[in-house]
């Protein structure tokens, strides 16, 4: 059975501006025709083009646009002249052929036109995915040397040496790396917003203590802007790195930022209202850290989120405080449920899993934070309100030390 009876094989056979005298014979060879105004690729079906052009004149008002054809082609026309070849080969053609020739080699060179767009489609696929995993193996090796502070060619070692130990090729390796980035900055950047959305009312609260100084004051202030602006540009990098996934938890993030930022933003700030926004901001970021975490399943990335979570704890136990002192009225429970929810988290995290270098000065640094927040937490009322502020901003700077400790540890980078 020869080729062109073979139909199944065959793909559609676009004609343009419509079909050639040879097209009651294609159709006895097995050809679907289709006529169009102009070459585009369908999308219900692999296709080749055939363009017929009865005399140059035609050719000429064929080949007036710029646009490639989306499709291999196959001319049939006059012999054309040098600039008409240029642009017909410009525009996507893979072949030329006289108008009257057979319509048995005709199908014959439609054939060849099929196999050969076949394999130039495979090369520049092949090209491609060798690209691909280049830029792949280039962005695990800047993420490899921001982390570790490494130069180029100790990064490409790890990349290597880590393939050959876990019998996976290079580009395999470095895709994990990159993805395991991503999926950590996104886990940090989501538990940032549960942060965020505690120390937000904190440092309102602060603002509205009558006992605090101007400059003070003024230093409260510019934290609940710098803290408002971080927020903002979490949501604007999640929603990069998320690519359009967990487009709806995101959503719901954004609606709570805004709630909260209205209440921060009002002439007569009411702290009960900005607390319940912050309690509404929180609770969805909670629920995309969710949504990452079970991304992360396992993986020593997991670990971020209950890291992240520490400093959530430590700036809502500090809110708690200062609205105690502050609000008139205010359920002061939550101060201490804080207390005993803060130790069990932290030593959670303590029993991790976790090792490098750079941890254990940083979880020294997070022990000694605490106590001093614990000390503000213990003082004199009129005292009370500058420690548990100075106490919570120092844990606070600790526990984003382990974060990125964390983060450039090979344990998590490698998973």
């Amino acid at each position: 059975m020869s080729d062109t009876a073979m139909a199944p094989l065959l793909p559609l056979l676009i004609c343009c501006p419509e079909p050639p005298p040879q097209a009651a014979a294609l159709r006895a060879l097995g050809w679907e025709l289709r006529t169009v105004s102009e070459l585009t690729a369908p999308a219900d079906a692999a296709a080749l083009g055939l363009l017929w052009c009865q005399d140059c004149t035609a050719m000429a008002q064929l080949l007036h646009g710029e646009r490639a054809f989306g499709l291999p082609v196959v001319v049939l026309s006059p012999p054309p002249r040098g600039p008409e070849r240029q642009a017909v080969l410009a525009r996507g053609a893979v072949q030329w052929l006289p108008t009257d020739v057979d319509a048995g080699v005709l199908g014959e060179a439609l054939l060849w036109a099929r196999d050969l767009a076949a394999q130039q489609q495979s090369r520049e696929l092949a090209a491609q995915a060798r690209l691909d995993e280049r830029k792949w193996t280039e962005r695990a090796k800047g993420l490899l040397m921001q982390a570790r502070g490494i130069d180029e060619a100790a990064a490409f070692a790890l990349l290597r040496n880590t393939a050959m130990q876990t019998q996976s090729k290079l580009p395999e390796v470095a895709r994990g790396v990159v993805h395991t980035s991503e999926l950590a900055e996104a886990l940090e950047r989501a538990g940032a917003q549960r942060m965020l959305s505690q120390r937000l009312v904190k440092l309102q609260a602060l603002r509205q203590w009558p006992r605090l100084a101007p400059p003070e004051r003024r230093e409260a202030q510019a934290l609940l802007d710098a803290s408002a602006e971080r927020v903002a540009a979490n949501l604007a990098r999640l929603g990069e790195l998320l690519r359009h996934e967990l487009a709806e938890e995101l959503a719901a993030v954004s609606f709570a930022w805004a709630q909260l930022d209205a209440a921060l933003a009002s002439r007569q700030p009411d702290l009960a209202r900005s607390d319940r926004a912050a309690q509404q901001l929180l609770e969805s970021s909670e629920v995309l850290v969710a949504r990452l975490s079970e991304r992360a399943g396992q993986r020593p990335v997991g670990l971020l989120a209950q890291v992240t979570r520490l400093r959530l704890l430590s700036q809502r136990l500090a809110k708690e405080g200062l609205l105690a002192q502050v609000l008139p009225g205010h359920d002061g429970s939550g101060l201490v449920a804080g207390l005993d929810e803060f130790v069990r988290a932290y030593d959670e995290v303590r029993a991790a899993p976790l090792a490098g270098p750079a941890l254990q000065p940083a979880f020294a640094a997070v022990d000694e934070a605490w106590l001093l927040l614990l000390r503000g937490l213990r003082v004199e009322q009129g005292d009370a309100v500058q420690r548990m502020h100075q106490g919570s901003e120092r844990l606070l700077q600790a526990l984003e030390a382990l974060i990125q400790a964390l983060q450039g540890s090979l344990q998590l980078i490698l998973g």
